[in-house]
């Protein structure tokens, strides 16, 4: 077998050209101020990415697993460890559980959550592990708005001192708006909040919506007609796992959808979906 002989200048020039490679990568990733928003692909779960202004990293929701990982992985920059806001709609283990693993591999700051009296053992142990790592704990309302770099994160519900027998009820409505743009998360949210929401003074800040995540993977028992009526989005995005047991998404959803003429972008058929926002 031959030998492969590589002089010391070889070496040195592919040190070199690597590093070149390395600063380039790092410096366009630094140059590039555009908010992106990444709908991950977890199966039958939630899990949205923003980095917003390619400066602050957020999370809504984590999903069922550690599939959250491999997203994060691809669409975080890999020097950065830390996501300085995470969301979680409310306490279901589809939209929660990733966020054990999340806690293991990256610093969170500041962790809201939603004031739900559906909470499970598993759910508790998330909140003591959080705290252990000394993450801040926070719960919003209805009213209530982040601030990040001029972009707001606004909640439209729950509102205080609410009751119900479903824990679905409980979803945090969350409204990003950059500028023009506007994206509207709606974790799980039932008909019976939606109908609610048109009826309040909150009705103006869910027109003309850009952006929806459509509620529960697109089950039935989530998107209203009128709310879409009045949402009015340009793109709507379901996230849902390939082949699952419950039928989602429900044919009268998609069907809805289409009459109104609003683009359907699904995680099961496209994986993470990615969205560039633009100034």
């Amino acid at each position: 077998m031959e030998e492969l002989n590589i002089s010391k200048k070889q070496i040195i020039l592919i040190l070199t050209f690597s590093l070149f490679i390395f600063f380039g990568y790092f410096l366009f990733q630094n140059l590039d101020s555009k908010t992106k928003i990444v709908f991950c692909d977890v199966g039958q779960g939630d899990a949205t990415y923003i980095r917003v202004k390619n400066k602050v990293d957020v999370l809504i929701d984590a999903g069922p697993d550690k599939k959250i990982l491999n997203c994060l992985g691809k669409h975080m920059p890999f020097w950065d460890k830390k996501i300085e806001l995470a969301f979680l709609s409310h306490p279901n283990k589809d939209h929660y559980q990733g966020f054990f693993f999340i806690n293991g591999r990256y610093k969170i700051e500041r962790f809201v959550t939603v004031e739900s009296p559906f909470v499970s053992p598993s759910y508790k142990n998330l909140i003591e592990a959080l705290k252990k790592n000394q993450v801040l704990i926070l719960k919003k309302f209805q009213g209530d708005q982040i601030n990040i770099l001029n972009d707001r994160f606004l909640f439209l519900w729950p509102v205080k001192n609410y009751f119900s027998s479903q824990d679905n009820d409980y979803s945090h409505l969350l409204l990003f708006q950059e500028d023009d743009f506007k994206a509207l998360f709606t974790g799980d949210a039932s008909p019976k909040i939606l109908n609610l929401i048109v009826k309040t003074n909150t009705i103006d800040f869910i027109k003309n919506i850009n952006l929806i995540k459509i509620p529960h993977h697109g089950s039935k028992n989530g998107l209203t007609k009128n709310f879409l009526s009045i949402s009015n989005p340009k793109i709507a995005v379901i996230s849902v796992g390939k082949n699952n047991t419950y039928g989602h998404p429900a044919k009268e959803v998609l069907e809805m959808l289409k009459a109104q003429k609003v683009k359907i972008k699904r995680t099961d058929e496209e994986g993470n979906i990615v969205f560039k926002l633009t100034r």
